[in-house]
């Protein structure tokens, strides 16, 4: 299992980062996003939990670009049969798992900088606006992946994908905005939104992991 895992995780790697696609709609997206929005605001400040949201608006948009496409990518191909013939199951979900948690990594890493520095974003708790991205972040990709398999059997892209990762998304998105704001305001955060989004991602990510061969061989 650990051989298919890295195998399929250097095969997914190898195809994004020769053609870029997903990577580049999604950076491109919150780029011009965030400076839209910056010269919209014309250098007004937002109050604290108007910016949680903004920034967290952002974030789901440029996922929902690229999150889908892992699993999209396969069907377009042709590859997706090659995969539920030649690979265990539970390799394909693994790898498809860690390559969108990647991707939400380098979304994040690309978004909120940009956030924070054209919208003049005055961090109070660093630390904790860290933790808030980052669990934020992995609940959204954990959550997200088996649905992006059942788009791609469905034949559906990534207007299909967004409209039913919302409900699913939206518990995630609101607990993340509300400790996001935490982090911006000079009260000292409570730690219970980051138990929450870890708790969430552990249980969603156990839920997928268990129904995935039932979605990825059905006919």
């Amino acid at each position: 299992m650990g051989k298919d895992i890295l195998r399929n995780l250097r095969k997914d790697f190898l195809v994004e980062f020769r053609s870029r696609f997903a990577l580049n709609v999604s950076a491109s997206f919150a780029a011009i996003v965030t400076i839209a929005i910056s010269l919209t605001a014309g250098g007004v400040p937002f109050p604290a939990n108007v910016q949680a949201i903004i920034l967290w608006i952002i974030i789901f948009f440029s996922a929902m670009n690229g999150l889908s496409h892992i699993f999209v990518r396969e069907e377009d191909q042709g590859t997706a049969l090659f995969l539920r013939t030649a690979v265990d199951v539970d390799s394909v979900f693994v790898s498809k798992f860690i390559f969108n948690q990647a991707f939400m990594a380098v979304i994040l890493a690309v978004v909120t900088p940009l956030y924070l520095f054209f919208l003049q974003v005055r961090v109070v708790h660093a630390a904790h606006f860290i933790f808030s991205i980052a669990a934020g972040g992995f609940s959204m990709a954990a959550a997200t992946t088996i649905l992006a398999a059942m788009v791609a059997k469905a034949g559906g892209k990534g207007s299909l994908f967004t409209i039913i990762s919302f409900p699913i998304l939206l518990p995630v998105l609101w607990i993340s905005v509300s400790s996001t704001s935490a982090a911006l305001n000079a009260a000292p955060p409570a730690g219970g939104s980051l138990l929450f989004l870890l708790a969430f991602s552990g249980f969603i990510s156990v839920i997928s992991f268990l129904l995935f061969r039932f979605i990825w061989l059905e006919d």
